[in-house]
Order: C-alpha cells, then sequence, then structure tokens
C-alpha cells in the first residue's frame, strides 16, 4: 500500500513538473516592431483576396484572431523564443506570379493557372530573431524582405501568429492583399526548462527511495 501512494504521489508531481514546462514553453509570442497602423477596410483601398477554405473570416473586424483595422505597414515580425514556424499562403489577389520566400524554400500564389492556396512549409528551433522572409514581385526582381514597406503585418490577439500581407504595387495598388501569408508557431521546450524537469524528477524519485528504505529499517 505504502508503495502504491508513493508511486502515485510520484507521478502526481511529475505530472505537474511536465504541466508547468509546457506552460512556460506555450508562451511563445511573435512580435512587431516599428510600422504605420492602417485599417485594410477603409473606404480608400480595396482589401479584397482570395481565401484559401474559412480564412474569409479575416476580413471582418469582428473575427476572433485577427482584427485587419488594426494592420502595421513596415513593420518587422520578431520571434521572442525559440518555436517552430510554419507558413501558409492563405489568400492572394494579384495576376502576377509572386512568391513569399524563407531561406531556400518558397510559396507561390499559383502554379500557372492553378492556385496554390492552402500550401505550407514549416521550420524547426528557429531561434529568437526577426524572421527570415520576403516576397518576390512577379517571382523575381528584388527580395521585399521583413519590415519592407510593401509589407504589412496583423498580428492574432494572443500573439501566436500574424499574417503577412504583400503589396506588388501593381499598377500602383496599395490594397497589401496579392499575397496573404499566416505564420504559426508551436512551442519548443528550453533545454533549461527541461533540465529543471529532470532534476525534479530525480528528487521525487531519490525522496521516495529514502522512505522505501526506513520502511525496509523498521521492517526488520
Amino acid at each position: 500500500m505504502f508503495r502504491l501512494k508513493t508511486l502515485c504521489r510520484t507521478l502526481c508531481l511529475a505530472t505537474g513538473l511536465i504541466l508547468t514546462a509546457g506552460a512556460a514553453s506555450a508562451a511563445t509570442p511573435l512580435s512587431a516592431l516599428g510600422g504605420t497602423s492602417t485599417d485594410l477596410l477603409s473606404s480608400a483601398v480595396s482589401f479584397n483576396p482570395k481565401w484559401f477554405d474559412d480564412a474569409s473570416s479575416f476580413a471582418s473586424r469582428s473575427a476572433s484572431s485577427f482584427d485587419l483595422s488594426s494592420m502595421l505597414m513596415g513593420a518587422s515580425l520578431l520571434l521572442t523564443q525559440p518555436a517552430n514556424v510554419t507558413y501558409t499562403l492563405m489568400g492572394f489577389e494579384a495576376g502576377f506570379n509572386n512568391a513569399f520566400v524563407s531561406g531556400t524554400e518558397q510559396l507561390i500564389n499559383r502554379s500557372g493557372s492553378t492556385s496554390q492556396l492552402g500550401t505550407s512549409m514549416s521550420f524547426s528551433h528557429v531561434t529568437a530573431s526577426p524572421l527570415d522572409f520576403g516576397f518576390l514581385s512577379n517571382g523575381s526582381g528584388t527580395l521585399f524582405a521583413n519590415g519592407s514597406s510593401r509589407t504589412g503585418l496583423v498580428m492574432s490577439h494572443d500573439g501566436q501568429s500574424a499574417l503577412i500581407l504583400f503589396n506588388d504595387m501593381y499598377s500602383g495598388d496599395i490594397d497589401f492583399d496579392d499575397m496573404v501569408i499566416r505564420v504559426s508557431i508551436s512551442a519548443v521546450p528550453e533545454p533549461e526548462m527541461l533540465g529543471m524537469l529532470l532534476a525534479g524528477l530525480c528528487l521525487v524519485a531519490a525522496g521516495a527511495r529514502r522512505r522505501l528504505k526506513r520502511m525496509g529499517t523498521l521492517a526488520v
């Protein structure tokens, strides 16, 4: 009976440590630096991308995750803690074959006449820093990188995702709907947190062994 109670106590403590580590790692926010606040839904622009799946809800001011009235033009998107990062093509309006670039990988808005909405690419264990991405207008030429005046950011309310918007300036438009990329993140446990978890489990196990040893001595 004592061993069963000790085992249950050990499992409860271990579970608490794991949940604590997970909660700390889950708080992995994205942050915007600088930029000019712009309302995409004002009468002065025509923000009307073709959306993938149910992403059309992003175009509503009452959307639960994003508020397009708070787009930041020319802001830099920062990752404040290491995380896994996924980029997904959520929408586009452009006739150009534009491209979103990160590292050696690309997302394009169409292949010939076929839309590439919904395609994505992921990167593991990205370090805390400004995110490495940019856009190519019609697939070539100048790379408009993170923080360019041709890009805009719409941050989610929880800081776990963002919409990256591109304006290719075709015919002089300024509606930032030529490509819409959603960036989302998932937590990477910090090495020190894992070390704390392991140390805690070792202490729990050592305490259980000492109690069992004392019980054995008393029994003799």
